[in-house]
């Protein structure tokens, strides 16, 4: 029963994106050139919303917390968020994307992008007892950080709870509508 729940909402998530044009190579690359900023309202705005279901779903006790699972930050992840937004940048796709975009239009710029995802992560699993050796992995290690305190488990930058991810939320929300279409003139 997973399984098909994960499909059915994974195929939703798909054409979510299809639907407001983030599967389309162009759309993404002109959001990151600042000459759409279309994309980037409908994240801020999903990421807010989000938010706020998930604060009032904790607060009414619908929601665990104890599943959620946050990574250590540390400087590999820094180096892997940086390697990622470039590639990100340079072909105009996400994993989540490129994806959704194998179903449409960019079949071939797709595939490419995943297969590069595939050889990095496999470039890193062959180089992570290399790396965990020479203490990357230990350098700005941070732990495990919340924005909020949403878990004894965890570190928080703020300690506001869940009332602080509800405000985040609406606060996302409003920056998304009132952001401006665009910045750069095309």
């Amino acid at each position: 029963m997973e399984i098909i729940l994960a499909i059915l909402l994974g195929s939703f998530f798909g054409l979510a994106l299809a639907y407001v044009g983030a599967t389309g190579f162009k759309n993404i690359l002109k959001m990151l050139r600042l000459e759409d900023l279309t994309l980037a309202k409908i994240i801020l705005f999903a990421i807010g919303f989000s938010s706020v279901l998930l604060s009032l779903a904790s607060m009414i006790g619908v929601f665990d917390i104890s599943h959620l699972n946050v990574k250590s930050m540390n400087l590999g992840v820094i180096i892997g968020g940086l390697i990622f937004g470039v590639a990100f940048g340079a072909i105009g796709t996400c994993p989540g994307t490129c994806i959704g975009a194998i179903g449409s239009n960019g079949i071939k710029k797709a595939i490419s992008a995943v297969l590069g995802g595939l050889l990095g992560a496999f470039a890193f699993t062959m180089s992570y007892g290399y790396l965990k050796g020479i203490g990357l992995f230990e350098v700005l290690n941070m732990g495990k950080i919340t924005l909020f305190n949403i878990s004894e488990k965890y570190h928080s930058v703020f300690n506001i709870g869940f009332i602080g991810l509800l405000f985040t939320g609406l606060l996302f929300m409003g920056v998304a509508y009132i952001l401006p279409k665009q910045i750069i003139k095309e």
